[in-house]
């Protein structure tokens, strides 16, 4: 989804462990600036306020381009909780989706639009 100012949104989900949330999906859902790549803004969905408090940091300023590895490494080092392994797919997911997003623009819709 594209913003008046240029940047658009771009999300990934993963499924939580059966013990969060009865095994519900957690979003990883972010506003980027689409030249750089650069996350400007991250909701993590849902997710406790202290868990989101860390990651937040970690993921804002991040490329999307860039290779994720040194974020997920420090999120594997920092965070101990059941919903980790989702939040990293959630956050390689999310990284996907913006790539797809960058090959040249196809318009699925109809010339009437």
């Amino acid at each position: 989804m594209k913003s008046n100012d240029g940047t658009f949104i771009v999300g990934g989900q993963a499924r939580l462990p059966k013990e969060l949330l009865g095994g519900g999906v957690l979003q990883v859902i972010a506003k980027v600036d689409p030249a750089a790549g650069k996350v400007l803004e991250v909701d993590i969905i849902p997710c406790p306020v202290l868990v989101e408090n860390q990651l937040r940091p970690m993921l804002v300023g991040v490329s999307l381009r860039d290779d994720l590895s040194d974020v997920l490494l420090e999120i594997d080092r920092r965070l101990f909780h059941k919903s980790k392994k989702a939040i990293m797919v959630a956050i390689k997911d999310m990284a996907r989706e913006y790539r797809e997003r960058q090959l040249p623009e196809r318009s699925h819709l109809p010339s009437t639009y």
